[in-house]
């Protein structure tokens, strides 16, 4: 039985970024994930030798970093609850994309797959139930 890795919201988010440049880039270098994270080379230097010791990366100095199998599915399990919470977010209670992203970053990490996927279920319930009635929906939300 594997055990579980407890993670922080931190270094989910790298995880996430690693995975974004992974499937972008096919590889992930210290750089690129300061610029995505907006943070300082040595604070990812610090998250990737933190992610390595859980056997989540694979990373050696000066070398490009590679999401092992176990970190590769959690850093989709983090993704996929980003997506969901955006898209609710955006598309059901109406913020703008910008808000929709950040308020999606914070949530993620509060969140289970379970109510993310019942978060999904809702959204999807309301875009098509009120697909022809965007002004009700519009009322509802907004009051």
């Amino acid at each position: 039985m594997e055990k579980k890795v407890k993670l922080t919201p931190s270094l989910e988010d790298y995880l996430e970024a690693i995975l974004q440049l992974e499937e972008k880039n096919r590889v992930a270098r210290v750089k690129d994930i300061a610029e995505k994270l907006s943070v300082q080379m040595p604070s990812v230097t610090g998250a990737l030798k933190n992610l390595k010791s859980k056997g989540l990366i694979e990373y050696e100095k000066n070398s490009f970093i590679n999401l092992t199998a176990h970190g590769k599915e959690l850093a989709e399990i983090v993704l996929k609850k980003h997506l969901i919470l955006v898209n609710f977010l955006e598309n059901i209670l109406l913020l703008d994309t910008e808000k929709a992203e950040e308020e999606a970053c914070r949530i993620e990490h509060s969140i289970d797959q379970d109510t993310a996927k019942r978060i999904k279920n809702l959204s999807s319930y309301l875009s098509v139930s009120f697909k022809d009635l965007p002004a009700d929906l519009n009322k509802i939300i907004l009051g």
